[in-house]
């Protein structure tokens, strides 16, 4: 493997207080059986946590006032383009791919493109360490992104229109044609909304089903269910109030954006009952914060529908 390409590949990663998250990622990327050239970090961190100086062929750009996932995202591509890389690898820092993650992704990658498939976004497996779930990859379906059918059938790998953008490898030649990440959505639903503008330029999006990467999708608690009758703990994950207000904005704004007038009218209804749920879910199980997180939401979902985006929480 690996033996029939050249390609040049930078990785990026958005870091955000937790050194040594970070310090675990870079880590797994330094470990790839493929080469990574350049690692490439937006620090949006209070205070910087790492420095460049303690680290080779590491970049890294400190913006502590926070310019969120798809403000790094943006400088990382348009930094990829200008130094005329292949392709740019993404991570967050709760991700440590395999060490033969990449070159398993550029084979796979070598061996569609000479089938004539126009790739802008291959991606590996996502394994969720925390539950040892795996994360398939989404499609739009009408007016609302669900998991990919073909996910549980697919042998080797399948085509989708959103993945999460942690482990997401990025054709930069194709990028180059492609509306850059929107630039004020700040977090969450950055990833299908950029793999959204691949999509609509023809560009596919692939998941390799044989290129694992373990990824903490979120933070997990021991919580108690208030409103059940048995009083034990369990894990579920729980979630800060301006993650609810990101989460239930970006994804009314992008859904109701991407579906035809035809379909609106079921993407508010849908809208809703996810609102109406993560209320139920917040009361539940939430250990703390339970009145600003169900204000997050409502807000959020609010302003998705009125489209007021940007760093506004």
């Amino acid at each position: 493997m690996g033996e029939n390409f050249n390609y040049k590949v930078a990785a990026y990663i958005t870091a955000y207080q937790d050194i040594e998250a970070l310090n675990n990622t870079i880590t797994a990327i330094q470990k790839q059986s493929y080469p990574i050239s350049e690692i490439f970090i937006v620090d949006n961190s209070q205070n910087q946590i790492i420095s460049e100086k303690n680290y080779h062929n590491i970049i890294v750009e400190f913006h502590p006032e926070n310019i969120g996932v798809d403000g790094g995202l943006n400088i990382a591509i348009k930094w990829a383009i200008q130094k005329e890389y292949d392709f740019l690898w993404l991570f967050d820092q709760d991700s440590q791919p395999l060490p033969d993650c990449l070159e398993i992704l550029l084979t796979k990658y070598q061996e569609l493109s000479t089938k004539n498939h126009h790739i802008g976004i291959i991606a590996p497996q996502i394994l969720d360490i925390n539950t040892s779930q795996q994360l398939p990859g989404y499609v739009f379906q009408d007016y609302k992104f669900v998991p990919c059918p073909e996910y549980t059938q697919a042998l080797n790998y399948y085509c989708c229109d959103g993945v999460i953008t942690s482990g997401s490898l990025v054709n930069i030649s194709a990028a180059k044609s492609v509306q850059l990440p929107q630039g004020n959505l700040f977090l969450d639903a950055v990833d299908y909304a950029y793999c959204m503008n691949f999509r609509n330029q023809d560009y596919q999006v692939i998941v390799v089903k044989n290129s694992v990467m373990p990824h903490r999708l979120g933070n997990y608690s021991q919580v108690k269910d208030r409103l059940g009758k048995i009083n034990h703990q369990f894990l579920t994950f729980t979630c800060s109030p301006p993650r609810y207000y990101y989460a239930c904005r970006n994804h009314t704004y992008f859904e109701t954006r991407q579906s035809n007038k035809r379909m609106l009218h079921f993407c508010l209804i849908y809208r809703l009952k996810i609102l109406k749920d993560m209320i139920i879910r917040i009361i539940r199980y939430e250990p703390d914060l339970v009145l600003l997180k169900i204000w997050a939401c409502t807000f959020g979902t609010f302003d998705g529908l009125r489209g007021r985006l940007g760093k506004t929480w």
